[in-house]
């Protein structure tokens, strides 16, 4: 195992869904969501989020501390193990690396390429672009910000010109609904 913290050990391993011992009895996540998630694992054949566990009591059993909706999921996929990052300390013990980690995770944005970067700005600079049917989540009021201020030169020209976050959630979303 790696070392985590203060000589906790720790390490992503693949793990029988019965030797996941789970406290809560569902995420609350809509059927219509696990269902997708379960199709996305399932195509796959494993899970690419990973959720985290503790040493249980129990010999070779582990505790959930997050990614419930995952094992959720996993159950509906009909897989029989799923990747988890094991925390191999008791509950109380992991529990204090869980905000760290969520911290961390929110710093793991996908890279975008200077090609995604070039093609973006040629989609919104043409003038017969479908802003509203290619970038997800732009509707006609967006469209329009976004024609009425062209043309845009550069990342920062953009940013500039339509905020910084907005416009690099919409490169993202363009990336994703188009490649």
């Amino acid at each position: 195992m790696v070392k985590l913290y203060k000589g906790i050990e720790s390490q992503p391993s693949l793990v029988v869904l019965n030797q996941i011992q789970v406290a809560q009895e569902n995420s609350g996540t809509s059927r219509l969501t696990l269902n997708k998630i379960a199709e996305n694992i399932k195509e796959a054949g494993f899970n690419l989020i990973v959720p985290f566990v503790s040493i249980a009591d129990e010999e070779d059993k582990y505790h959930l501390l997050t990614g419930l909706a995952i094992y959720e999921a996993a159950i509906i996929a009909g897989i029989e193990r799923i990747w988890v990052f094991i925390i191999a300390a008791k509950q109380p013990e992991a529990e204090k690396f869980i905000e760290p980690a969520f911290l961390q995770l929110k710093l793991n944005d996908r890279v975008i390429e200077p090609q995604d970067l070039t093609d973006f700005l040629e989609f919104i600079n043409n003038k017969n672009s479908d802003l509203t049917n290619k970038i997800p989540g732009v509707k006609d009021g967006y469209a329009k910000l976004i024609s009425g201020k062209r043309p845009y030169t550069s990342q920062e020209d953009m940013q500039k010109k339509l905020g910084a976050k907005r416009s690099l959630n919409w490169l993202k979303a363009y990336k994703q609904k188009n490649s």
